[in-house]
């Protein structure tokens, strides 16, 4: 058995009563980024069909000549986009915490928690400049 491996067992261990506690709070705050993620997915898919549905108003009052694609749009693939960065992130912390439980190290790391914090900034500042630049129909 190589290094790796004997890493990879170690890991895998999680049935230690001592650590538990520490285990379900690691897999509760996975459940919660994942909770996250899926908030960010439904609320970009919610911004582009509610704005399809405001540009096909438009086309059948004759304000347009017909219903584009807008930049709700790319923010709903944005959105999708960075919903599945947060579950990867999510993911890959999660791991990284069970193991380090597990050998008793742990460590935690500031700069997953800002970069998550920061993907959810932007995705607030892209909505704040759509909500500016829609016109609001009379």
């Amino acid at each position: 058995m190589n290094g790796k491996e004997k890493e990879e067992q170690k890991c895998d261990r999680t049935g230690d009563r001592q650590h538990i506690q520490e285990h379900l709070a690691n897999e509760r705050t996975f459940l919660s980024w994942i909770r996250t993620a899926v908030a960010i997915l439904a609320f970009g898919f919610v911004i582009e069909k509610f704005s399809f549905y405001l540009r096909l108003l438009e086309w059948q009052a004759g304000m347009v000549t017909a219903p584009s694609r807008g930049s709700a749009a790319y923010l709903g693939i944005g959105s999708s986009v960075m919903a599945g960065l947060v579950v990867v992130l999510a993911a890959v912390r999660y791991r990284q915490t069970r193991c380090q439980i597990n050998e008793g190290t742990y460590r935690h790391s500031l700069t997953v928690d800002m970069l998550l914090a920061a993907m959810l900034l932007l995705v607030t500042v892209l909505v704040i400049i759509y909500l500016l630049r829609t016109p609001v129909p009379l």
